[in-house]
């Protein structure tokens, strides 16, 4: 999530390092005490019995994710901490069965990610909510989108008849082609933009790169693959966008 943060710094041609240390510590707080809280509950995690062996550590973490996020928090404007409170609720209320309503798994997270990633920075640092930002939010929307429905393909068998998730009910394979539209759109998006001026040459080559090398990932995600795929190559693409932003800004 940090790296979408500081992704959006660039794209945006703005910066706030306090925003990006509160999402750091905010989400070294939820992934934490999202994960203690369904194990507590009895739902089966394919990490379950790491969390439980390591209890004591995953607790640390929580607290000084919950004390550092409070401390970045008190920092902020009103309508920044509205808008922190307002996904913080998502994001609390989410394991205690907020996840359970039909396909709101997804919405809840892209929504949260986006809010985190993007929409915090545009509040705290002032700027106009234009057509341009609208678009950067709703692309990053579809990009969240995109590339959670991987991690629900390989959950498929710890959500049936728990999480009615886009997989689930649609199948595998016409979940890939859902999220490969997402990603289709998100460049539909960024060639909108660098058309309208708002986007400059090197975003928009780190975008559809980053778009293509997505589109590919998503494409070969399925239930046979390893926890690798998922954990490290598919989460991997949201520094990638990072990565991308600035190689692009180097070379061109």
């Amino acid at each position: 999530m940090l790296a979408l943060a500081l992704s959006s710094e660039l794209l945006l041609g703005t910066d706030n390092y306090q925003i990006s240390k509160f999402v750091f510590f905010a989400t070294l707080f939820t992934y934490n005490f999202q994960r203690v809280v369904r194990v507590k509950r009895g739902a089966n995690h394919m990490r379950k019995e790491w969390l439980l062996k390591h209890r004591a550590a995953i607790y640390f973490l929580i607290l000084v994710g919950g004390i550092m996020s409070g401390y970045y928090f008190s920092k902020f404007q009103i309508i920044t901490q509205i808008a922190i409170v307002f996904s913080g609720v998502l994001s609390v209320l989410y394991p205690f069965g907020l996840r359970k309503l039909a396909f709101s798994k997804i919405f809840i997270i892209s929504l949260v990610w986006t809010i985190s990633t993007m929409l915090l920075l545009v509040l705290e640092n002032n700027i106009p909510i234009s057509e341009s930002i609208v678009f950067h939010l709703m692309a990053r929307f579809l990009f969240v989108f995109a590339i959670t429905i991987p991690f629900d393909i390989r959950d498929l068998k710890y959500d049936f008849q728990n999480v009615q998730t886009i997989p689930l009910f649609f199948g595998t394979s016409i979940a890939r082609f859902i999220a490969i539209m997402a990603v289709f759109i998100c460049g539909i998006v960024a060639v909108f933009q660098y058309f309208e001026n708002p986007l400059i040459l090197s975003n928009l080559l780190a975008l559809i790169l980053l778009y293509f090398v997505s589109s590919i990932y998503i494409a070969k995600s399925d239930e046979s693959k390893e926890e690798m795929y998922f954990s490290f190559w598919i989460e991997s693409l949201c520094i990638l966008a990072y990565f991308f932003l600035i190689i692009m800004r180097l070379i061109f």
